[in-house]
């Protein structure tokens, strides 16, 4: 007797599960899009170009000095003392290693920024996210999927509200 009321308890709850799950209001979201075409992310992406032009201009003009003096060693070599040769050779190399070092600075600087600004970016979504899921009656929305129905994707509408939202990435 205990078995078969342990068993009818358990088809009961079975059932229960299929039914709320048959009712339940599930989307997803497309994260590449998201980065792609959200405002907060193109104003970002402009902020990063803003912020490092200056420092990848200052990059190109010493690479440029760098290939005009090796130019120049390549033509005047043979008509320099070897002391020269060997002056300008290390001017060259000092100019190579202080090239190598703005960019690795650049490189790091960029990518702790791009980081930052991509944190920030998250958050406003994953807002802009609980603010669609709310208003929707969304039981769950997803960010990555492996496949799902056209008429599941409320990117549209999480793009909608950062954009109502404004967003500050900068």
């Amino acid at each position: 007797m205990q078995t078969r009321t342990v068993l009818l308890a358990g088809a009961l709850m079975l059932a229960t599960t299929v039914a709320v799950a048959q009712d339940m209001k599930i989307g997803f979201i497309n994260l590449v899009r998201i980065e792609k075409e959200s405002a907060t992310a193109q104003r970002a992406t402009e902020a990063l170009k803003e912020e490092f032009a200056p420092r990848n201009q200052q990059v190109n003009e010493l690479q440029k000095r760098i290939a005009a003096a090796q130019g120049r060693l390549e033509k005047e070599k043979d008509q320099l003392s070897p002391a020269d040769v060997q002056a300008r050779s290390r001017e060259l190399s000092d100019m190579m290693r202080q090239s190598d070092q703005m960019v690795m600075r650049l490189s790091e600087d960029f990518e702790r920024r791009k980081s930052e600004l991509g944190t920030r970016i998250f958050e406003e979504t994953q807002v802009a996210i609980k603010a669609v899921a709310a208003a929707g009656n969304f039981d769950l929305i997803l960010q990555e999927v492996v496949y799902a129905r056209p008429e599941t994707d409320v990117t549209d509408l999480v793009l909608k509200e950062m954009a109502k939202r404004g967003g500050t990435a900068r």
